[in-house]
């Protein structure tokens, strides 16, 4: 009895655990050699608004975009009900 009312919580945990949020750049970045603080601030400038353009979004739309894929696997995982994960009990 008690592996078939665990099953559905472990289903739903493994389905939410699909759910991640998309993370910031993991590398770091150092001004060149030879280069000011402020150069190195106008050269991140006009690579990130010429990555927009390339794209057609902005790391903060694509931020908002996998928060919210991320918001509606959990809410239809949550969703399932659990009577459709375990067996129907006997004699029904």
């Amino acid at each position: 009895m008690r592996p078939m009312f665990l099953a559905p919580l472990v289903i739903g945990r493994l389905l939410t655990g699909c759910a991640t949020t998309v993370g910031g750049p993991s590398v770091m970045v150092l001004p060149g050699a030879g280069k000011s603080f402020e150069q190195f601030r106008t050269d991140d400038l006009v690579c990130r608004q010429w990555a927009a353009q390339q794209t057609g979004i902005t790391p903060g739309q694509a931020s908002a975009a996998g928060t919210v894929a991320g918001a509606a696997i959990g809410a239809a995982a949550g969703l399932l009900p659990s009577t459709r994960l375990a067996p129907p009990p006997p004699g029904s």
